[in-house]
């Protein structure tokens, strides 16, 4: 089979997938649950419905440190596009596999599933992540890390060439510089990708592509 062919139907069959997804997991439904059993203990439990759900699509950036010959993280800029009425629970990393794969295939569409893009995700000039909503109207957080634990064996390691594992579940909750609004912390769960090579060599710089879901509520835990 052709290579173009080939990967068509490739990306037919992942929106499929995702257009199939469980009925508990599919939903309109306004009772959303984040499972965090894949990963427990290690993330405080939410204990209400989050404000928001996207999908992150974009770069975990780092740099070489030349004197240990390992990357350290620098920034990360992501897309974040609206899955609040098509999820009720984390979905075991189908639509962030589905999107990572679009992102890095140029024959396909890096937005299969027609989603609204509705924030952008980005770290600012003295290394504070930010979560923006200003395009759509849905607030903004501007973060710390409260808790982080590995990301289940079972997750995607990525695209090639990065297959370097995924990212860590995250906890995030407002930073307390009076910059957030309406949101109060962000869950990062269902990585794929984003790890950087174990070993490098003077300055380099990598960017390797990552997606995830971001759980945003108006409350803290």
């Amino acid at each position: 089979m052709a290579p173009i062919l080939y990967s068509l139907v490739a990306l037919t069959g992942f929106i499929s997938a995702a257009y199939s997804l469980p009925s508990t997991e599919r939903s309109t439904d306004s009772a959303k649950v984040l499972d965090l059993k894949a990963v427990s203990p290690g993330l405080p439990q939410p204990t209400s419905s989050p404000s928001i759900i996207a999908l992150g699509v974009g770069t975990q950036n780092y740099t070489c440190n030349s004197t240990t010959g390992t990357y350290s993280s620098n920034v990360a800029v992501a897309d974040l596009y609206d899955i609040t009425n098509i999820i009720k629970s984390n979905t075991k990393d189908s639509l962030c596999k589905l999107y990572l794969k679009s992102s890095q295939d140029c024959s396909a569409d890096g937005n299969p599933m027609q989603l609204n893009l509705i924030g952008d995700h980005y770290f600012d000039a003295s290394s504070k992540p930010n979560f923006d909503f200003s395009r759509s109207d849905k607030g903004r957080l501007q973060a710390k890390k409260g808790a982080g634990v590995p990301a289940p064996k079972s997750a995607s390691k990525g695209v090639k060439p990065y297959e370097n594992g995924a990212v860590d579940w995250l906890y995030l909750l407002d930073n307390g510089a009076g910059v957030s609004e309406e949101l109060l912390s962000v869950y990062r769960v269902q990585t794929a990708g984003g790890k950087p090579p174990q070993t490098c060599s003077g300055g380099e710089q990598v960017q390797v592509p990552y997606a995830a879901e971001y759980w945003f509520y108006s409350q803290m835990f």
